[in-house]
């Protein structure tokens, strides 16, 4: 498989942010774009593990950071819209789940270009991927307020 990928989708493809105007009225907006992360290692990595303990098979403590290409599409030669830059922590002694907190971005995404986006999340295991939760705490530009 080449060193470019989509993303593990640890972000869902279809990011769902309500965006509170005041607290009786709220607008739902969806955004949908791609994660492109080279795996560490790889040329022109986006993700480094930068601490880990490797005490035994468990990936528990160990600290990635990241700086990836968000794209229109799931080709990494697709139209790039932006920028995810953030932290993912795993953060659970019993599988593969953990935090992140990543900041969005937005260069070339019609009325959001400019505007950025703050996340905290929760990723469970791979088998519960479509469980995940998660946060936008705080934006900027066209989602100032969220």
């Amino acid at each position: 498989m080449a060193a470019a990928r989509c993303s593990r989708v640890v972000l869902t493809l279809l990011l769902a942010i309500c965006a509170a105007a005041s607290a009786a009225d709220q607008e739902l907006t969806h955004l949908h774009f791609y994660f492109h992360e080279v795996d560490a290692g790889a040329p022109n990595a986006t993700v480094v593990n930068v601490a880990s303990l490797h005490r035994n098979a468990s990936t528990f403590g160990d600290l990635n950071v990241f700086d990836n290409a968000l794209g229109e599409g799931p080709d990494p030669a697709s139209r790039f819209i932006g920028r995810a830059q953030g932290v993912a922590v795993h953060a659970s002694l019993v599988e593969s789940g953990g935090l992140t907190a990543i900041a969005f971005a937005f260069s070339d995404y019609g009325e959001y270009s400019g505007s950025t986006l703050r996340r905290w999340a929760t990723s469970p295991c791979r088998a519960r991927r479509s469980a995940a939760s998660s946060a936008a705490l705080a934006g900027s530009g066209s989602r100032a307020g969220t």
